[in-house]
């Protein structure tokens, strides 16, 4: 009978001991520490993913609307002015509206804006200055520079702007010189710096711009500004000469 109670009591006592050992709270530093450390890391993974975003949507929206360029093949030199024509079909206090017909940049409506300290509004017959307010509506020429807005219609500021030209005679000509003129094939030739070759004719005349000084062909040397007008045989017949 002792035996069996040794027994009954050694046998309570384990029981015990394994109860108490399952219900003794879990130690922090085995369960709570590695919980908490991924959640942070999680925390900080999308804190960066969303600061990343956001710079990116930041950046996307600070892009400036004038970033955008006229199209053009190969190297670009900025001292080449972009040649379009067409029609034009308003003209308001701050900008002349045309429809541009050339390939030379985006086809169809184009607002031309003027900067009054550069921008040269000449008369397609004589070259002599045109005030704004005496632009008309009809056929134009426009020089402009590479930049050009990306909004639509887009926008450009024009370096030179030729209009009321006559229906029935050609536009004068801007040019921007790539060197003096030269003999070719029997003929004195004056090259844009666009490439164009114009043949002048032996009776060719020269006149400054706005002045009385005197000009003669040797004056124009590369850079020079310049407008030409092409006679009925295709060469030229006038040069007026801008001032440097």
């Amino acid at each position: 009978m002792r035996r069996r109670l040794t027994a009954l009591t050694a046998g309570a006592a384990a029981v015990m001991m394994i109860v108490a050992g399952c219900s003794r709270p879990a130690d922090p530093a085995a369960t709570s520490a590695p919980v908490q450390t991924e959640t942070e890391a999680e925390k900080e993974s999308t804190a960066a993913a969303t600061e990343e975003k956001e710079s990116e949507t930041l950046a996307a929206e600070t892009v400036p609307e004038t970033a955008g360029e006229i199209p053009q093949d190969g190297p670009q030199d900025l001292s080449i002015p972009i040649k379009i024509w067409g029609e034009i079909t308003d003209v308001t206090d701050r900008a002349i509206y045309v429809d541009n017909q050339s390939e030379n940049s985006s086809q169809g409506e184009i607002i031309l804006t003027i900067d009054p300290e550069t921008t040269r509004i000449l008369d397609g017959e004589n070259g002599f200055p045109v005030d704004y307010d005496a632009i008309e509506k009809g056929r134009f020429e426009a020089y402009l520079g590479p930049a050009m807005t990306m909004s639509l219609p887009p926008q450009a500021l024009a370096e030179v702007v030729i209009v009321n030209i006559p229906e029935d005679a050609p536009a004068a000509q801007y040019v921007v010189a790539a060197g003096g003129v030269e003999e070719k094939d029997g003929a004195k030739t004056l090259t844009g710096k666009d490439g164009t070759e114009y043949a002048l004719s032996e009776e060719v005349t020269i006149l400054p711009y706005l002045t009385k000084q005197i000009v003669m062909l040797e004056d124009i040397e590369e850079d020079s500004q310049c407008l030409v007008w092409l006679g009925a045989d295709e060469t030229v017949d006038r040069i007026v000469l801008f001032n440097k």
